[in-house]
């Protein structure tokens, strides 16, 4: 049968004419006493003053069980001794809450959930890192020449190829086209001589991940899904169990050594893109195959 547990948050104001505090942990109200939760560190207390000591802050959360056990043992309630624990110095007491566990397993489950939304310091948002490489920067330079690459106020919806697309939190996909459906390509390069396996590996299966999640975000049967891939002929041997298991989850594989296959690239996403307008009037080059890396245009 579950338990249902009462608890509060436990407050520092370490200054009452400033009226500034901050959430410092957790204290459950149990039938052997207060289950009191902090944080490994207490660094967020710099956030609101740098003269309040971290080992005084957790000697006096501690002295809030001891006076609890002393009002306990005299026979006071739990509510008039919960009305002296909000006011103990510096520290006070949220509004009461209270949950429901099952077993151990489930209280040490909802504690954790309290600390971390209540208490514990929110997570850095990870960066957003545009991806650099020689092969990325060869696609985009073409797309630019052709006049469907987007510039930098332009948006998915201006239908030309969108660089650094952001998918999801610390996922960005190479480039974007919407037109009829998503079409998304990642990029890896593997051309280096200082290019190792593990690396080239890795990079796959980061492009992997992101196709996927464009897949989740946009739907399977809107978006068509792209690896642009350049790797030295040893590389790519290895590499192929790899890019096999991409192609497994339907997306398109280019060989950028390949002539044919890098024209067919260029040509496919830039038909689909509306060219933006040139200042001069003229057409925008049309991308020619080379070989051994070489572009030719016209």
């Amino acid at each position: 049968m579950a338990r249902c547990y009462k608890f509060a948050i436990v407050r520092l104001a370490p200054d009452d004419a400033r009226d500034e505090r901050i959430n410092i942990g957790a204290m459950i109200i149990t039938q052997d006493g207060l289950d009191l939760r902090l944080p490994r560190r207490l660094d967020k207390i710099r956030a609101i003053s740098s003269a309040v000591d971290t080992d005084m802050v957790r000697e006096l959360v501690s002295n809030i069980k001891d006076i609890d056990e002393r009002l306990k043992s005299s026979g006071m309630e739990v509510e008039a001794r919960l009305d002296i624990l909000s006011r103990v110095g510096p520290l006070s007491l949220s509004k009461i809450g209270t949950f429901s566990a099952q077993d151990m397993n489930a209280y040490e489950d909802r504690i954790a959930t309290i600390m971390r939304s209540m208490v514990d310091p929110e997570p850095a948002l990870l960066k957003q890192r545009a991806k650099r490489s020689k092969l990325l920067t060869q696609v985009k330079t073409i797309f630019r020449q052709e006049g469907v690459l987007a510039k930098r106020d332009e948006g998915i919806e201006s239908h030309r190829i969108v660089p650094s697309y952001a998918l999801d939190e610390g996922l960005v996909a190479d480039l974007v086209l919407k037109n009829g459906c998503y079409h998304v390509v990642e990029t890896v390069d593997a051309s280096s001589d200082e290019d190792s396996l593990r690396k080239t590996i890795a990079g796959i299966g980061i492009a992997g991940l992101v196709l996927e999640r464009a897949r989740m975000k946009f739907g399977e049967q809107a978006t068509r899904a792209r690896l642009v891939y350049n790797a030295s002929a040893a590389l790519e041997r290895i590499a192929k169990p790899s890019l096999d298991a991409v192609a497994n989850q339907h997306a398109e594989i280019i060989n950028w050594s390949s002539a044919e296959d890098r024209k067919n690239f260029i040509h496919s996403l830039s038909s689909l893109a509306i060219p933006s307008e040139r200042k001069t009037g003229k057409k925008p080059t049309r991308f020619m195959g080379g070989t051994n890396g070489a572009f030719g245009f016209h």
